[in-house]
């Protein structure tokens, strides 16, 4: 802060000249100052060469060097703004100043860093800015000189033409020389100590949190700062290495490094001399609230800010002067964002320390005439600091602070010009990049490497998603294109790389994308976060994602108009733009992504909104930024890219405005055939003019009409990639489904919706004819119009698109590579699936079709799918259409089984066949040459192929059933047709058997169920005897087979009826016994034949056999719940069963089984999943099953006495051992939550108290199915065996399942409570009071010492008598649950005892007694 200039100021300059003579002046003196640090004798080069920082001499100091030479005196001669009056002056005026102000006051006057700054720098520099701004207002005001008006022919003999007068105030390459010297040393003194010594600007404070820094002393009279530690220049070299060879010739080493060391030096004499004078500070009348530390805290923060504002605002408003801005601008901008930035950080300190003092103390602080003058210097950098803002798009945080002055919006701006996003993006980057690294912010040690402040990265990134959202080209030149690749390092303007492949842009782009799409986080230190929308900035990103994808489009609509076959270069700067695009698309949602990017770069494609403003497109430029978009798909994709493209290319785009379920495949093929229209329908004349409107406007259709073509083939190509890796032929029918639905009508033809010209009013190259989606005539839509419409979609898929690629296919001589398999596939798809739809009556579908849901889709997708078949088979050769000779592909013998399926359908319809005769011979001939192949196939052809090709024959079995039954054909004409291929569909289904027969362990074949006269039943019984017989196998898979044929027959029981009618059937499918006349009772007989084979399969050793014994029970349950319930029951509490089966040819025959206790365990989960699978359904049949779990008579091992004291010790150290393995493995929380929940190991010694165990589970899934008030009449049996086990019993499973059925119980109660939340219905809490009636706070007790473990074992003592009982920590995680919902329930449990209490007096009440005597008489 500068003082007062002895002598007045003179009055500004009024004319040119003056202006001219005043910036010399101001020249002069600047490069007097550059002298004088030249010649300064504390700033000569070091001596020895070990010593590279400045030698601080103490017999001259800088300032009184530059004093001696009058650069002092020069500088107040100048005409300098007026200045503020200064903290010294204000200070000495005060008599009772605190010793504490005067030590600052002394330590200010005795700063030569400081004085520089405040007398010599900031006052040259605000006149220079002044005068060069004063001097560029001149001139652009001024008129053309003479001389410039004058013709340019005008000559004079001998001389040159006449040259334009040079600029007002013109300076030399040594003026600029010395401007930048002037601005590096000033960067050096004030910034660079900032980033070097940190806690020197009060960086390192947090108000917000406590600081080891800034506490005061207990006495409340001492401060607490640190000191330098270490001397560095680490940041002042770091720059020097960087300095433009010019500026390293005029200014030395020493002069750079001589600020951050003499910060350092000074404030070490700071330190010296209040640590002094640290027990003699005192509080005078005028600082009687303010302790010594929040006066230095405040002030030596508020003296930082008023530093760096006016050096930010100093260099800012003069390097931005178009006379500067080339030179000086790109090297100093990122250290005035710098400057914002810490200016930025400041204020949040000072807000947090004036938040921390009581509000008579924030008034003492203003008054201080210490801050005075601070606060004079802030008002006059506040205006100028906000313009600079403006001009930098820097959009600082608000933090209210008394001490900083608020903005005046109507003052007017001091500068005019903003900087260009690149520029900024620029400073971003140099700032990232360790620019704007600091010294470790606890304490200043060399051994700390500087780092970027968490804060201040934080801010960079908010400010450079701010410039991505104005203008995302600059941050994407500057982060992606610039990344040094092998590309090269260009500029990414024409010749960088055009590789997509580059890995280093690609990271970068990646990186950037993730910055850009991130979630807003908050501050750090404390520090509030801004309030962000993502939202209207992802639309922003998209919406320029979207103009560049446009303008690459036009740039391939451009080259191809000017040659046929060119190769268009991309510059490195569009390649990065094009893989920022695709990794943002990675960090988008689908939603967005389809709602946002999708709606922005199809709204050409779709009808326009009023009143949306974004379709700002037309069909062309959308359809060229589609092409643009997917020919820079990248190599490999994740899994949510791929997830999102197929949305946009496959499925219905109806999340985007404008489009109501069209696909963007369908719209593009349509403007393809609006040109086509064009073209055709164009006058033929024998001669035509070469520039008439007629050529013109026909080549422009058909190159508008060539990127349309382009755009369907890549968007095929990538949707191949998307949904196989180029074999799998199946994943390619979603391709061909969506070429059909393409050249089918949408709902657009129907209201009808098409393309049509209009005047374009956008610049460009797609000018003047555009084209739009417009509503054409009426509603009233004409079917023949529909009609045209697809064969002119169908000729423009087949000759532009499918035909191109069979004559590429049959040309290709080599093998193809998996790039170009698409090629070949693709049309193989198309025809499969046009030919499955030309020949199916739509009763029946395969999976590509079932996406068609009612009948007018279906009519047409035939109609179009006969259109495509006559063209397809005319343009495109057998080869390609069949798929090749591809084994892998099998696409002949796909083609082979599609239409069997087909004359399947047909027969499986009677009014199919007798209402479609012509139709139908079409088909059925078509199937009897099919047959003919097929049996030629099987039995001249491989005996074994690959294994697609065996499953091939597999899917053709169902249809080949269906045509060896034949059919109920009335039409004599079909009758023979039909015999023909029963006999040939029988033939094959034998020979496709043959190729899978099952061979037994002895070599044989197996036994089959031959029909016979047989009766259903009988055939039936045949059927489980056959599976009996692979039970009985010593092989595994085997007797898994046999178990999962029984369920097949179950399942068939499930819908039928069984007699003991014969069955005139020649063949018997196992899975579709067809039988009638039966009885219910024949049923249940089936059903526990079936049964009883499953429950000696439950002994089989192998999982998966005894795994599907399981389910082929819980399916059995199916066919005779109330049966096969009741007989599980039975199983799992007796163990011993008495029931009447079929063997031996159907015969009833009684058994009794008996099971041990594996069986019983077993049949205890299938009762579980059979629960589970019927759901609310079990109430007919649970309240039985419950009585039969609590009351039925249950055998268990009696020669059960317990685990003994070390047994159960070790079981203990085992048992703990597994639970802490998650904590040693590292799991996360949930993991060692689940295998609490899973109760850990089972030890053999428990295994006999699994099954009571397993019963009392069993329990407890009936209590969470069914009705609260069922169970509330089985409370007091409930409560009790919860209780009791809890209490009594020492085995760990039984312990556990008592828990699980207490946690059951307040469930049932929470459910009960719940159930009618948000009706007028009222609960009547019936199980809260049966369970207080049953004793319910006894099981609270248990519960809690189950939580506590005071009801284990300690020491040698037992808590329950000859057992002995340890901790288990999952009966203790359920105990806990329990109780967690007991306190929930805490108000219905006392209002329900209230409702007990009440009840018990009733009952106990003789005259309550006679009323309901009397009532019920009276009923």
């Amino acid at each position: 802060m500068a003082t007062n200039p002895s002598m007045p100021p003179t009055q500004d300059p009024n004319t040119p000249k003056e202006w001219e003579a005043a910036s010399s002046a101001v020249l002069n003196v600047i490069r007097c100052f550059v002298d004088g640090l030249r010649s300064a004798p504390c700033l000569k080069a070091p001596n020895t060469k070990e010593d590279k920082t400045a030698i601080l001499k103490d017999d001259v100091s800088l300032f009184s060097h530059l004093q001696s030479m009058g650069v002092v005196e020069r500088v107040q001669s100048l005409n300098t703004p007026s200045q503020p009056l200064q903290q010294q002056s204000r200070v000495e005026e005060q008599q009772n100043s605190s010793e504490l102000q005067l030590i600052l006051l002394d330590h200010y006057k005795g700063d030569d860093r400081k004085q520089i700054l405040h007398q010599i720098i900031h006052p040259l520099l605000k006149q220079l800015q002044k005068c060069y701004a004063a001097l560029d207002t001149i001139e652009s005001s001024m008129p053309p000189s003479k001389e410039k008006s004058e013709t340019k022919d005008k000559t004079v003999k001998g001389k040159r033409k006449n040259a334009a007068p040079p600029p007002l105030g013109m300076l030399s390459l040594n003026d600029y020389v010395n401007v930048a010297c002037l601005l590096e040393f000033t960067v050096s003194i004030s910034l660079i100590p900032a980033l070097e010594y940190p806690y020197l600007y009060q960086l390192q404070l947090n108000p917000y949190k406590n600081n080891n820094v800034g506490k005061n002393s207990r006495d409340g009279s001492g401060i607490q700062f640190p000191k330098v530690t270490s001397n560095t220049t680490t940041m002042a070299q770091k720059r020097i290495q960087a300095l433009p060879k010019p500026l390293a010739g005029r200014i030395s080493r020493a002069a750079l490094t001589w600020g951050s060391t003499y910060a350092a030096k000074k404030h070490d004499s700071l330190h010296k001399t209040i640590c002094d004078s640290n027990n003699k500070f005192h509080h005078n009348s005028e600082t009687k609230h303010i302790t010594p530390q929040q006066l230095y805290d405040v002030y030596s923060t508020y003296q930082a800010y008023t530093e760096i504002t006016s050096l930010a605002t100093s260099i800012g408003q003069l390097v931005l002067l178009d006379r500067f801005r080339p030179m000086l601008l790109p090297r100093h901008l990122s250290d005035i964002y710098l400057g914002l930035y810490i200016a930025e950080r400041l204020r949040w300190v000072l807000l947090g320390l004036e938040k921390n003092m009581l509000p008579e103390l924030q008034s003492d602080v203003l008054s201080l005439p210490l801050i005075w003058g601070e606060r004079d210097v802030e008002k006059w950098n506040s205006s100028e600091l906000h313009s600079l803002e403006r001009a930098l798009l820097f959009s600082s945080l608000k933090f209210h602070s008394s001490l900083i002055s608020k903005a005046d919006s109507n003052e007017e701006s001091m500068v005019t010009r903003t900087i260009d996003h690149r520029e900024a993006a620029l400073a971003c980057r140099t700032l990232l990049s360790g620019g704007a690294a600091m010294n470790n912010l606890e304490q200043a040690s060399t051994t700390n490497p500087s780092i970027i402040p968490p804060w201040l990265r934080m801010r960079l990134g908010q400010f450079l998603t701010a410039l991505a959202g104005d203008n995302l080209q600059s941050v994407v030149d500057v982060f992606v294109a610039y990344a040094r690749g092998h590309g090269g390092n260009t500029d990414g303007d024409e010749n960088g790389s055009n590789d997509m492949g580059d890995e280093i842009m690609t990271g970068a782009a990646a990186r950037l994308a993730r910055a850009l799409c991130a979630k807003p986080a908050g501050a750090a230190g404390g520090q509030p976060s801004l309030e962000h929308d993502s939202t209207p900035f992802i639309e922003k990103l998209c919406n320029q994602f979207v103009e560049f994808l446009v303008d690459e489009g036009q740039q391939h609509i451009k080259k191809s108009k000017e040659t046929e076959n060119y190769e268009l270069v991309r510059s490195r700067s569009s390649v990065a733009m094009s893989l920022t695009l695709w990794s943002t698309i990675g960090q988008l949602s689908i939603d967005i992504f389809l709602s946002t990017f999708v709606r922005l770069l199809s709204s050409g494609l779709f009808p326009r909104e009023d009143s949306d403003r974004s379709q700002q497109h037309d069909a062309i430029q959308s359809t060229a930024a589609i092409g643009a978009f997917l020919a820079t798909t990248p190599s490999s994709l994740d899994p949510s890219v791929e997830e999102k493209l197929n949305a946009m290319l496959v499925s219905p785009l109806s999340n985007t405005k404008g489009c109501n379920n069209q696909t963007l495949l369908g719209q593009i093929l349509r403007l393809a055939s609006f040109f086509c229209e064009d073209t055709g329908s164009a006058e033929s004349k024998l001669v035509v003019e070469l520039d008439s409107p007629a050529i013109s406007g026909k080549s422009e259709d058909m190159s508008f009409l060539n990127l349309a073509v382009m755009t369907i083939i890549q968007t095929v190509q990538v949707i191949t990639r998307l949904v196989s890796n180029g074999s799998n032929q199946r994943e390619y029918d979603v391709v061909a489904n969506a070429l059909l639905k393409a050249v089918s009508v949408n709902p657009f033809d129907e209201d009808r919706y098409s393309f049509d010209r209009a005047v374009s009013s956008r610049n460009g190259f797609l000018n003047p004819p555009c084209y739009i989606v417009a509503k054409r005539g009426n509603n009233v839509v004409d079917s023949s119009d529909l009609m045209k419409g697809i064969e002119k979609r169908a000729k423009v898929l087949v000759h532009r698109i499918i035909a191109p690629l069979s004559q590429t296919v049959d040309e290709m001589t080599d093998e193809m590579n998996d790039t170009d398999a698409w090629m070949r596939i693709v049309p193989s798809s198309l025809f499969r699936l046009v030919l499955q739809n030309h020949f199916s009556n739509f009763n029946q579908h395969n999976d590509t079709s079932k996406q068609t849901s009612n009948h007018k889709d279906e009519e047409e997708l035939r109609v179009a799918s006969t259109a495509l078949l006559a063209l397809l088979c005319e343009e495109c050769s057998p080869g390609l259409l069949l798929g090749g000779d591809n084994e892998e592909e099998n696409g002949v013998l796909k083609t082979l089984g599609l239409i069997l399926e087909s004359g399947a359908a047909l027969l499986g319809d009677e009014k199919g066949t007798n209402s479609q005769s012509e139709h139908a011979e079409e088909v059925l001939s078509t199937a009897s040459i099919v047959l003919s192949l097929l049996v030629a196939i099987l039995e001249l052809g491989a005996e074994k192929r690959s294994e697609s090709g065996e499953v091939m024959f597999q899917s053709m079995m169902p249809s080949l059933r269906t045509l060896s039954c034949g059919g109920d054909v009335q039409s004599a004409e079909l009758s023979s047709m039909v015999t023909e291929l029963a006999e040939m569909a029988s033939h094959a289904l034998a020979l496709v058997a043959a190729r899978n027969e099952v061979v037994t362990q002895d070599g044989s074949s197996k036994p089959r169920a031959a029909a016979g006269d047989k009766s259903d039943l009988e055939l039936i019984v045949d059927h489980i005897t056959e599976a009996e017989h692979d039970l009985e196998s010593s092989q595994p898979p085997l007797r898994a087979k046999g178990v999962v044929t029984l369920r097949h027959i179950a399942r068939s029981l499930a819908t039928i009826e069984v007699s003991h009618a014969p069955k005139k059937s020649l063949v018997i499918e196992v899975d579709s016994v067809k039988t009638s006349d039966g009885s219910k009772e024949q049923l249940v007989l089936l059903a526990r034949t079936l049964a009883r084979i499953c429950l000696i399969a439950l002994a089989d050793s192998e999982s998966y056999v005894y795994l599907a014994s399981i389910h082929t029970l819980v399916a059995i349950s199916d066919v005779c719940p109330s049966e096969i319930i009741t007989l599980m029951g039975t199983v799992v509490s007796k163990g011993t069963i008495s029931i009447t089966v079929l063997m031996n040819g159907a015969r009833e025959t009684p058994v009794e089984m008996s099971f041990v206790q594996e069986q019983r365990i077993k049949a205890v989960e299938a009762l579980i999943f059979i629960i589970r699978r019927r759901g609310d359904g079990i109430f007919l049949n649970g309240p039985s099953l419950l009585e039969t779990m609590l009351f039925g008579q249950m055998k268990m091992s009696t020669n059960h006495v317990g685990a003994t004291q070390d047994l159960s010790q070790l079981i203990q150290l085992q048992t703990h051992e597994y639970f802490q393995r998650s904590q040693e493995d590292g799991d996360d929380e949930v993991e060692a939550r689940t295998r609490i929940g899973t109760g850990g190991p089972v030890f053999s010694c428990e295994e006999d108290d699994l099954l009571r165990s397993a019963a009392i589970s069993l329990v407890c899934e009936l209590i969470s199915t069914l009705h609260p008030a069922v169970i509330a009449q089985y409370c007091h049996a409930l409560v009790r065996l919860a209780s009791d086990a809890l209490q009594l019993e020492s085995s760990r499973p039984v312990r556990r399942s008592a828990a699980l059925l207490a946690r059951e119980l307040y469930a049932c109660v929470m459910r009960e409570e719940t159930a009618d939340e948000g009706t007028e219905k009222k609960s009547t809490s019936a199980m809260a009071i049966a369970m207080v009636c049953a004793g319910e706070d006894k099981l609270v007790n248990a519960l809690t010492r189950c939580v506590t473990a005071t009801d284990v074992d300690v020491g040698n003592s037992l808590s329950v008598k000859a057992k002995s009982r340890l901790v288990d920590p999952a009966t203790q995680s359920r105990s806990k649950e329990a109780l967690d919902m007991r306190g929930e329930l805490e108000i219905i449990f006392q209002m329900a005892a209230v409702v007990a209490k009440s009840m018990e007096r009733e009952a106990k009440d003789p005259a309550v007694e006679a009323v309901r005597k009397a009532l019920s008489e009276s009923i």
